[in-house]
């Protein structure tokens, strides 16, 4: 008896172990490394509560756990930048009833400092053109909010006074935008006088006359954060390819809301992960290079940073490839740079042609939209891959890893992998 227990104990320890060492698939794999990214402990990877030197320091152990090789001695080259951040109160009442952080409305990125009652003065397509002419002589008490409602402004060039008229009215007081779809945040490099807030229609009735607003905004200037950088030497030991995604995203509003930024862009640091992974494991041609940038969404700093201060000469780059929004693919890949890099587009869309991979591989021209465009502008070939179809959350507290597919991520390593061949 005592004997088959131990053989049982054996072969389940066996079956343990055989399940443990299973390969996750790269879908697999995927999920886990965004989950992760876009949880609550990293703050939505920005500039509060260091969220985004978490996410930079968990990207060095993952690169240190695969067995990259940093250029030098440290894996994280730092620089500094200047952000608009909003730690603590970010608060709007209507008629009592305290609104949703980020759901219901959201302070806008260069928002600033306001806290009181606050009576509405709006401005919209009625009145619009009369308080422009008046505006001069026109008295306001401090505690006033200007409440700027842009349905029915059709005309491009009033839309665009409109729109520049609200932020001159930021220096009178508090100013609130009515919103009928969704919310859009970023970052800032500066701040308003008083704060500057977004609410959907739905929560600010015209009837209303005063809201309760608490904001309260710090500046951080020179808050330092990082690249991280590391490499998979190849046999051929001269050329560089390089892969390249953004860690960091917009952060928290206030001590409740965070921006999980799952697709944008979790999604294609997990990529690159599963690149560096796979890399580490088969010994590559040329030497492959995976560098995951901070402070994109602060103005692509990260990668601006990295060209004017490179770790080896850009001119040793054979081809890069920046990988941001790599979270659905139902409906293929877009390819920015694909107009100027023909003949690498060619090879890409030819070899999703031959296996199928995706559902199309469409080309794009030149645009400053992402990490690439540094690279680009210093002569270094590059491609700027996104994926199309699925979900549409983005820069918003919905692009949460609970809703992101992945639907296509096995097939566009393939992809990847396959191009990184013919390279």
């Amino acid at each position: 008896m005592i004997a088959k227990i131990f053989l049982i104990l054996f072969l389940l320890g066996i079956t343990f172990l055989q399940v443990e060492g299973q390969e996750q698939t790269p879908q697999a794999f995927g999920k886990t490394i965004v989950k992760e990214l876009a949880s609550p402990k990293y703050n939505g990877r920005g500039y509060v509560n260091n969220g985004c030197r978490k996410a930079a320091n968990y990207m060095e152990s993952k690169f240190k756990e695969y067995g990259l090789k940093p250029f030098g001695n440290a894996y994280q080259q730092y620089f500094n930048v200047t952000v608009n951040t909003f730690p603590k109160t970010v608060e709007l009442s209507v008629d009592g009833t305290k609104l949703k952080t980020g759901e219901d409305f959201i302070v806008e990125a260069v928002s600033g400092s306001s806290e009181g009652e606050f009576s509405l003065f709006w401005i919209d397509s009625s009145n619009f053109p009369k308080v422009i002419e008046d505006f001069k002589t026109m008295r306001f008490g401090k505690n006033i909010a200007f409440v700027f409602d842009k349905k029915n402004i059709t005309d491009k060039d009033t839309l665009a006074l409109f729109n520049e008229f609200k932020y001159y009215t930021s220096s009178l007081g508090a100013v609130i935008s009515i919103e009928d779809n969704k919310f859009t945040w970023s970052v800032a490099h500066q701040n308003a006088p008083n704060a500057i807030l977004s609410v959907l229609r739905k929560h600010l009735p015209k009837s209303t006359e005063s809201v309760y607003i608490n904001v309260k905004n710090k500046l951080e200037k020179d808050y330092t954060t990082s690249n991280v950088i590391g490499f998979v030497e190849g046999r051929c030991k001269k050329k560089y390819i390089v892969v390249t995604a953004h860690y960091d995203h917009l952060g928290m509003m206030g001590e409740n809301a965070y921006f999980p930024g799952a697709n944008d862009n979790a999604s294609g640091t997990a990529m690159l992960l599963y690149l560096a992974k796979y890399y580490a494991q088969h010994k590559p041609k040329y030497n492959m290079v995976f560098m995951s940038f901070g402070a994109e969404e602060a103005g692509i700093l990260g990668s601006q940073y990295y060209t004017e201060h490179p770790l080896f000469p850009l001119g040793k780059i054979k081809f890069l490839t920046n990988l941001d929004l790599a979270g659905t693919g139902d409906e293929g890949i877009k390819v920015v740079n694909g107009t100027l890099y023909k003949k690498e587009f060619k090879k890409l869309a030819t070899i999703n042609l031959k296996k199928e991979y995706l559902e199309k591989v469409y080309f794009r021209g030149p645009a400053a939209n992402s990490d690439h465009y540094w690279f680009t502008q210093k002569g270094v070939s590059a491609f700027f891959i996104y994926t199309l179809g699925g979900i549409k959350a983005y820069h918003d507290v919905y692009d949460r890893a609970e809703t992101l597919p992945l639907t296509e991520f096995t097939d566009y390593s393939k992809l990847l992998i396959e191009f990184y061949k013919k390279l």
